[in-house]
């Protein structure tokens, strides 16, 4: 026996919605989460590298642009010294912001909920 096929298109799309639907904190806290993580860790590599904290740790005492007299290395150490502070400020924030992007990503779903739990709680008491 054969089916409307708007019948049929209605009952597909409500599974693939419904199943949608139900999968989606799954997917939410396990390949989302992974690829966030992922992403998270790369780009505090990418500013690692970008900023080279490590490096100007390593080239602290040696003098810019070949100035081995003791004003040069004074004021090179100085200098160095200044961006070695500047630049590791600016690393170990946005670690910090990276991080936030995570514990948002994990308790994102939740606060959802609970909005939406909250604004029909108080929508059925008025």
């Amino acid at each position: 026996m054969t089916q409307n096929i708007i019948v049929q298109a209605t009952k597909i799309l409500l599974v693939d919605l419904i199943g949608e639907l139900l999968y989606f904190p799954i997917w939410w806290y396990t390949q989302g989460l992974k690829r966030v993580v992922l992403y998270v860790f790369n780009s505090i590599k990418d500013t690692n590298r970008n900023l080279a904290v490590g490096l100007m740790f390593k080239s602290l005492f040696k003098p810019m642009f070949g100035q081995y007299d003791r004003q040069g290395r004074l004021i090179s150490f100085f200098f160095r010294l200044i961006l070695t502070f500047a630049r590791t400020i600016a690393f170990l924030l946005l670690v910090v912001i990276h991080l936030l992007v995570i514990v948002f990503w994990i308790f994102l779903p939740v606060v959802v909920v609970w909005g939406i739990y909250n604004n029909f709680n108080t929508l059925w008491k008025a």
